[in-house]
This record gives C-alpha cells, structure tokens and sequence, in this order.
C-alpha cells in the first residue's frame, strides 16, 4: 500500500508541474531542464534523498503555519487542494498547497469574489530581503500562475513567511491569472515532454549567462552536475553564504552611519559597553604601473655596461644617471580621503 508521500512522488512524474516551469524556461536558481528530465525519467534512486532536504522537509511542516497566517491576514477561507490534470494539456498537473474558498456563488462580483490557489512558501532572511529588493522571483510567478491554469480559476496569492528569528516576516502578493503566459509555457512544456521524457532522451545542457565569469582555456572542460542533490545543496549553501556576507557589509556600513549621525566631529566616543574612534583618514596610495611601464623606462645595469663599452668613465656615468633619475613620486596616485570608524568592545 502507498503511503501518501509515494503517491505525492509518483503522480509528478506523470507529468509538469508547477515547480518544473520555472526550471524549462531556465529561471529557476537551484533547477534546470535536466534536472526536470531527471526527476520524471530517473527519479526511483533519489526519490528519498529529495523528499528529505532539508527546506521540502521545512516547506512541509510549516505550510499549515504559512496558511494560517494567510487565513488571519487576509479574512479569506480555505481548503485542501486536489491534485489536478489540466483538460485540454494532459502533459500539463498541479497540486496547489491551498484552494482559497470563493465568497459566493456565480456569477462573481469582482474577480477575487471566486475560488483562487494559494502557494505558501517559507524562506530565510536571506532570500526575503532579496525578495523586498527585487520582488517574487519569476519561478514563484510562473508557478502560482501554472497552478491557476490547472485548477482553472481567475486568481491566486502566494503567502511567504520568514521565520528566522531576527527578521521574522510574513508577505502575501496577489496576482490574475495570465492566459497567454500559460499557453507559452504550455507550448514549451509539451515539447520538452514529447521530445524529451516520452523518448527518454535527456536534453542538451544551455549555456549559462554568467556575470563576469572568465573565459574557459584550451585546457578546461565544463563538468556537468545537474541532477546532483548534494552539488544543488552545496551550491544553494554557497549562495546565501555569500548573500550573507553581501547583507553583513550593507548592513555595518549603515551601523556607520547611525555612528556618524550620533557624533558631531572627529574623536573617540565611549558608552553601552564599547569605545568608538572616529576620524578622517587621508586617500589610500596606490602605484600606477600602467603610466611608468607606458615611458618605457630603461635598465640602468644594461646602461652602464653599454657606456662603458662606449668608453666612459664610471664619474661620468654617475653623473649621467644622476641627472636623468626617475621621480618614482609622478607614479602614485592618491585616493580620496575616507571616513574611519573603529569600534572595540568592553571585555566581558
């Protein structure tokens, strides 16, 4: 007998799903097409190993918290989801987290007046404060609107909660169902599915647009680690590691600058446990290379050889290399003077 779990992982091999459409079209940040090819071809040996990461295990325990939360903010109802097949593209299933409940009978009022899908996700600090700066990735988009398409309604909302404890934070968006983005992203799907996982034939990798990445030598290879859980986890961990440290720079330099706000001029200020020094510094030096190497300068030991050979003296070469020395100074340059702000806690 299947347990509810092997049914959940059976039924979305059967064909795409909300959470595929955003990794066919190549705007997915952890997922690509092969990674979707794997999972609807070759799932049987990971099937464990994807049903236990880490954020499905949390997306799974906290969902009923996130629906709640969207219950109490929004005053709407709602009710478990079905998984659906859509009528007319039979490639094309989706099991929203929610069906929100209509307000009444048709004909409707207004168009949130009828049933609409709810997507609750959890994220951390991280991705929520990318989500304040760039708003609801474009997979989110793709995936709530798929799901609106399935389960045939005019709306839906996606419900994000944060519950990290230092930025814990709850957002909803709403949005109408696009038609014509789902016939295009249909259109895709079927052909991926057609050319792709009924021939079991896995498609080419894209290249990647990179930002700033180095051109590859004669001697390096691209290796392929799509469908690699502990390389996706691995690369995932990376990321908000570095969007960490992006978070932690922003955020000291506005520590500076509350600093700043509360010291009228330059000095060493003390209170709450910790002694801050503020002063101007004078610009950084730096040398410009490209300026001295552009003046071609000359070898003096080569030099003095050559004027030997040619019959002069070594007083007279002194004096020669005397009068033709080279301010290394017209070669550095200075930057612009910068604020300092040092802070050192009390000991404990």
């Amino acid at each position: 007998m299947q347990t509810d779990r092997e049914e959940f992982l059976r039924r979305r091999r059967t064909g795409i799903g909300g959470s595929d459409v955003g990794a066919l079209l190549g705007v997915d940040r952890f997922r690509d097409s092969l990674d979707v090819f794997r999972d609807k071809v070759l799932p049987q040996e990971d099937d464990e190993d994807f049903a236990n990461q880490g954020h499905i295990l949390a997306g799974n325990y906290i969902e009923p918290v996130v629906s709640q939360l969207y219950i109490d903010s929004s005053g709407r109802k709602v009710r478990q989801a079905k998984f659906r097949r859509h009528r007319k593209h039979k490639f094309l299933i989706g099991h929203p987290d929610r069906i929100i409940v209509a307000l009444d009978r048709p004909p409707y009022q207004e168009p949130r007046d009828a049933a609409g899908c709810l997507e609750c996700k959890v994220v951390n600090r991280w991705t929520m404060e990318r989500i304040e700066r760039e708003g609801v990735p474009q997979s989110h988009v793709l995936q709530l609107n798929h799901y609106m398409g399935c389960c045939n309604v005019p709306w839906g909302a996606l419900a994000i909660l944060c519950p990290d404890p230092v930025k814990w934070k709850f957002v909803t968006f709403e949005m109408d169902f696009d038609e014509a983005l789902f016939e295009a992203v249909a259109a895709e799907a079927g052909r991926f599915w057609r050319e792709h996982v009924v021939k079991k034939l896995p498609p080419l990798p894209k290249p990647m647009e990179l930002v700033d990445a180095p051109e590859l030598s004669k001697d390096e290879s691209i290796q392929i680690m799509s469908g690699n859980l502990e390389w996706a986890e691995a690369v995932k961990y990376f990321r908000e590691a570095k969007e960490i440290e992006a978070s932690g720079k922003a955020a000291v330099e506005l520590a500076k600058d509350l600093l700043v706000q509360l010291m009228p001029e330059e000095g060493v200020y003390e209170g709450a446990g910790s002694r801050v020094y503020y002063k101007t510094q004078a610009g950084r030096k730096t040398f410009d290379r490209k300026s001295l190497e552009a003046m071609q300068p000359i070898d003096p030991i080569v030099m003095a050889t050559l004027l030997r050979e040619a019959g002069l003296e070594l007083d007279q070469i002194e004096l020669l290399f005397e009068a033709s020395r080279l301010n290394i100074t017209r070669f550095e340059k200075r930057g612009k003077p910068f604020r300092s702000i040092r802070h050192y806690e009390a000991k404990v």
